[in-house]
């Protein structure tokens, strides 16, 4: 399937002018926002064997054909999402985006800089047998990645199924498939038991991502609210156009958003830690004290990492998350 939702994750550098900036697998905190997007095609998969035979020709996220001549023996993962991939299948990389935080045993990898400026001098040294590229992030290094003679698979995630397509052709590329059926399954698990107690009718929902005086709105195309969308919410900024720099994100008002009277509101917020965030400033302004969701006390700071900077593998967590500030009264929070 066609990986058509970027949700702009990047480290946190929201959008221009600080603003939403993330671009689906992205770096730190403040110099990851821009590059180039991309569009990737999703793989298809074949069937599930014991172990991969080499060499195999996998068709990854960009719609690429490469071939890996034998099992690697070292890999190196270009992104957070990237370096989650690997780390979820059982295997490990020589390589880490500056911005890696999970999981821990991945932070002794060599840091090759932010994701959108990798230093790939730095990572041909490693002499990987593999390179493991974010297809939401770092399409525009397909020439620079070839030139290195090394072989490079493209995954990434912009969407629920898409994390399941990286799962499995990680686990082809690196002979471990029984590891990545297993997570793709616990994912599916997690999945089936949210959906089979969700409500008939659920919340109208508003996320805004970037500073609390410019922010934007998550469309249904973005990653957290494909992940809303599972949920069966009402997201007030589906069908606008997109604005700003970013796929999956648009502009509303102030007197349509209280119009339309958002039930939640979720907010992941840039800047600083310890500076004013978004739930801070709507939670306080006199403007905004007639919604419901501030009226109710539902206005909530996300993760920025679990949702703008490494989409992935934990997607679980990310929907069992949500679902708990959509519904605390079915899922407890």
């Amino acid at each position: 399937m066609k990986l058509h939702r970027f949700f702009a994750v990047s480290i946190v550098v929201f959008l221009a002018g600080a603003l939403l900036l993330g671009a689906c697998g992205g770096d730190d905190d403040d110099d990851e926002g821009g590059g180039v997007t991309a569009t990737p095609t999703a793989a298809p998969s074949k069937a599930p064997s014991a172990s991969t035979e080499y060499p195999v020709t996998l068709t990854d996220m960009l719609g690429r054909q490469v071939t890996i001549e034998a099992a690697p023996a070292t890999v190196a993962a270009l992104s957070p999402t990237t370096v989650e991939f690997v780390y979820a299948v059982g295997a490990t990389s020589v390589t880490r985006s500056k911005s890696v935080a999970y999981p821990e045993e991945a932070l002794t990898a060599e840091d090759i800089g932010p994701s959108y400026q990798p230093n790939l001098e730095l990572v041909a040294s490693k002499n990987p047998d593999l390179i493991i590229a974010d297809a939401m992030l770092q399409p525009q290094l397909a020439g620079d990645l070839g030139a290195l003679g090394i072989p490079v698979l493209y995954v990434g995630v912009g969407t629920w199924e898409d994390v399941a397509t990286g799962l499995d052709l990680v686990g082809q590329a690196l002979d471990k498939q029984a590891a990545a059926e297993a997570a793709a399954g616990e994912l599916e698990r997690v999945r089936s038991e949210i959906e089979a107690q969700l409500p008939d009718t659920g919340p109208k929902v508003l996320i805004l991502n970037g500073t609390p005086d410019d922010f934007y709105s998550a469309k249904p195309e973005s990653y957290v609210g494909a992940l809303s969308e599972i949920l069966g919410v009402t997201n007030l900024a589906a069908g606008a156009p997109d604005v700003g720099q970013f796929p999956g994100y648009t502009k509303l008002g102030l007197e349509s958003i209280v119009a339309d009277a958002p039930d939640v509101i979720l907010a992941i917020s840039a800047g600083p830690p310890g500076g004013q965030t978004i739930t801070d400033a709507l939670s306080a302004d006199p403007a905004w004290a007639t919604v419901p969701a501030v009226k109710n006390g539902r206005v909530h700071e996300i993760s920025a990492e679990l949702y703008l900077q490494a989409p992935g593998p934990r997607a679980a967590d990310g929907l069992t998350e949500l679902a708990g500030l959509y519904y605390p009264e079915v899922y407890g929070q």
